[in-house]
């Protein structure tokens, strides 16, 4: 699933405006989506194109996440 890059993972923590990170590609935000996700399944997280355009929403994560468990 490789998405040329820059993509972004956005998430919220504390406050209304959100906290955004940059990679190269999306496997990479993938893969730093999987290492953090303790900490940003509860956090709203997002992958957004370079052009801010939705990726992968929040609730399509969360299933790859439990998938991801499953196996």
């Amino acid at each position: 699933m490789s998405q040329t890059g820059p993509v972004y993972l956005r998430w919220r923590e504390n406050g209304p405006a959100p906290s955004e990170e940059k990679f190269a590609d999306l496997d990479a935000a993938l893969d730093a989506v999987e290492a953090r996700w303790e900490e940003l399944q509860h956090q709203a997280p997002q992958i957004l194109s370079a052009h801010r355009v939705l990726l992968i929403s929040t609730e399509d994560l969360r299933q790859a996440m439990v998938e991801e468990e499953a196996e």
